[in-house]
């Protein structure tokens, strides 16, 4: 690492470095003194409020009485999920806190609400097109309303939540010249805009709340194929889910919206099945999430069943879960024509797709305990997935990674983690854009190379500086940006910070 500082001309570059050398002492040294550690409360009947980013993330809980140090735990991701784990901050865990108790007779009336700021800060330090810092941000704001504890109506609730994004993309700006790798998973839509709605859907239990079922405006993959775990790292290609089955879908992302339904069964044994049906929109909800307008071109239909076992004289969790998606709406091919020859060579339209989707098999499982508290051990996690039609920009990806959590006496939420994806390019885009290289065409997606396939590789340490603030210093290295060798591998360093208010 020092050789790697030192041989950088570039001053901008060896700052970077620098910075985030001083944030991981940061890190791990700030409020190590302390007795206070970050904790989870107990999951229970909890709100929803505190959902952070597309494809299904959350909120941590942190900073609970010492008194539940062993007892309760949480999960160190700085975005988290809908998961009941995750999902509630409580009150010694904002900024504001209690707000003088007003936040506290609010949810004793069944009213809960959020204001969260992140930021995703990353620069190339090396590689890549050219070296320079991306900043970007995003504003949470969100709200639940618990029926059961306002007007005695069992089981009902109700959950909107909206977004406000600003800031430039390191992907395009300096790493290569397509989105097709974003490390920052808090860039995208949602700018240019006060308030970009993201959710906003009622939630009915049934059967002592073995039966879940959601109607409104949702993404349609916030609930399938989605970890809070894959949050513990920046890159959106594991946040909350992979990105390879979802770039470029109706099968939506976090802050895009769609009418649709979903139905979640318990019938025992840590099992659980899921299916729903969303419409294939045109509009997505427009620039601002409020275009309500149900003009669809076809239907996405995702499905999942899962295990989630607590192994062990440990009580180790574990999450296992096998999926997928159907979309029925039409897409163009994009290497074969109408009359099945290549386009480049018939000149005709793409044929059309009537059918698509991927599928899906992952899991992460705790497999060593540092301690009593719900996530203090080391966790393995994976995943794999497969898209199914020639539309669609990718074939594949498969992600794997680890997570050690709470190995530091007395931090028992700080974490580090690591993770490796893979993801590959759809082969029919890769002979398109051959072809067109041949001939002496520009290439498809502005490249000057076929595009194959990438590497994503990505080091975190997740930190709790103080009341609400969480730092999370970040190191990715990717391999082949823009899935070419036209530009070198590039190494990325910056940092997540997060305050709740």
């Amino acid at each position: 690492m020092c050789r790697l500082v030192f041989g950088m001309k570039n001053g901008m570059a060896r700052w970077v470095v620098y910075s985030l050398l001083a944030m991981f002492g940061l890190a791990v040294s700030s409020a190590g003194g302390r007795a206070e550690s970050a904790l989870e409360k107990p999951a229970g009947r909890t709100s929803r409020v505190a959902l952070l980013t597309g494809r299904g993330a959350g909120q941590d809980r942190v900073a609970a009485p010492v008194r539940e140090r062993e007892r309760t735990g949480m999960a160190a991701s700085a975005l988290g999920s809908t998961w009941p784990e995750v999902r509630v901050v409580p009150e010694d865990d904002r900024i504001l806190g209690a707000i003088g108790g007003l936040r506290t007779r609010l949810e004793q009336h069944g009213f809960t609400f959020t204001l969260t700021y992140l930021t995703e800060s990353l620069g190339v330090v090396a590689g890549g097109r050219r070296r320079g810092f991306d900043y970007t941000h995003q504003i949470v704001m969100g709200g639940d309303l618990d029926f059961e504890k306002m007007a005695r109506i069992r089981g009902l609730s109700f959950h909107m939540l909206g977004i406000q994004r600003a800031g430039r993309n390191v992907a395009t700006d300096y790493m290569g010249v397509t989105p097709l790798i974003q490390p920052q998973e808090d860039y995208g839509v949602g700018g240019g805009v006060l308030y970009k709605l993201v959710y906003m859907y009622a939630e009915q239990t049934f059967l002592n709340r073995t039966v879940t079922v959601d109607f409104g405006r949702m993404p349609a993959n916030m609930k399938f194929g989605t970890s809070y775990l894959g949050c513990y790292a920046l890159n959106m290609i594991t946040c909350a889910h992979p990105s390879g089955l979802s770039n470029a879908t109706k099968w939506r992302s976090w802050p895009f919206s769609q009418w649709g339904m979903l139905a979640r069964v318990k019938p025992g044994h840590r099992l659980y099945a899921q299916a729903g049906l969303f419409e294939s929109s045109p509009t997505e909800g427009g620039r601002a999430g409020f275009d309500f307008s149900f003009a669809q071109n076809g239907f996405v239909v995702p499905m999942e069943v899962g295990w989630e076992p607590v192994l062990g004289a440990g009580k180790m969790p574990g999450h296992y879960k096998l999926g997928g998606y159907v979309d029925s709406s039409d897409h163009p091919d994009p290497f074969i024509s109408t009359d099945g020859r290549p386009k480049l060579v018939s000149g005709l339209p793409g044929r059309v797709e009537r059918q698509r989707g991927a599928w899906y098999v992952g899991g992460d499982q705790m497999v060593y305990r540092y301690g009593r508290a719900a996530n203090q051990g080391i966790i393995l996690y994976g995943i794999a997935g497969w898209n199914v039609g020639a539309s669609l920009p990718n074939r594949s990806q498969y992600t794997l990674g680890i997570i050690s959590q709470g190995m530091i006496p007395g931090r028992i939420t700080d974490a580090v983690s690591f993770f490796w994806t893979r993801q590959r390019v759809n082969p029919a885009i890769t002979s398109q854009q051959t072809m067109q290289m041949e001939e002496g065409l520009p290439l498809l997606n502005g490249v000057r190379s076929p595009q194959t396939s990438f590497h994503v590789l990505e080091l975190t340490y997740t930190a709790f500086v103080s009341r609400g603030i969480k730092l999370l210093p970040d190191m990715q290295y990717i391999i082949r940006p823009d899935a070419n060798h036209v530009y070198p591998n590039a190494l990325l360093m910056g940092f997540r910070l997060l305050a709740q208010l």
